[in-house]
């Protein structure tokens, strides 16, 4: 009897662990802090201190490749050179990388870096008092949105059962114009995140199905 126990025992960790390598999607919340500036705008030329929130969701395959796509809230802008004044521009942005772990899945440890396209919605554009920088009119002086390259490197660490923790170091390169007034302003910003990644399931790239 209490060999039969342990065998079955043994059997239920062995597929309790079998399940758990077969998750290769996860998500959960980010949070990060950014520093950000306005090429070419003189004004808001210098960085500034901003922050990020929201959520993502992960897929890591058999080989060492995956993808990363976020939801984020971002405070970006510029401060002057003298400190006197700062631009928070505000964006919805959603950011799709392409990511390379430098060790295989089962590593409790999987450094990585990422590289892909990002789009970027304008919210709100205000100055240090709350005030709109970005007035209604025939020509408002920022464009509603911004696209770019984000580019960085962190690691994923499992932390507890099937519960881990993301962080990077990220540089978003913006390629469009961000103003209509003024030609050739582009964002430019540095970011440090950390999330919690929570299993979401199995996905299977032959089927194309998540189970």
């Amino acid at each position: 009897m209490k060999k039969g126990i342990f065998v079955l025992s043994m059997f239920a960790t062995f597929f309790s662990s079998e399940v758990i390598a077969q998750k290769n999607v996860s998500f959960g919340p980010i949070v990060g802090v950014n520093f950000s500036k306005l090429t070419g705008n003189q004004l808001y030329s210098d960085w500034k201190t901003g922050s990020t929130a929201g959520i993502f969701i992960n897929y890591s395959g058999e080989s060492r490749f995956g993808v990363n796509g976020q939801l984020l809230y971002s405070r970006m802008g510029g401060e002057s050179p003298n400190g006197a004044s700062k631009g928070h521009l505000d964006y919805l942005q959603i950011p799709i990388m392409g990511t390379y772990y430098l060790n295989g899945r089962g590593n409790k440890f999987r450094p990585k870096v990422m590289l892909g396209p990002y789009i970027g919605f304008l919210l709100k554009a205000v100055n240090e008092n709350d005030v709109s920088i970005n007035p209604e009119g025939a020509t408002r002086p920022y464009k509603g949105v911004d696209g770019g390259a984000a580019m960085g490197a962190g690691f994923n660490y499992a932390i507890g059962r099937m519960v881990w923790l993301n962080a990077d170091v990220r540089y978003n390169l913006g390629l469009t114009q961000v103003m209509n007034t003024v030609s050739d302003v582009h964002n430019r910003s540095w970011g440090i995140n950390v999330g919690l990644s929570f299993p979401l399931g199995q996905y299977s790239p032959s089927t194309g199905t998540l189970r």
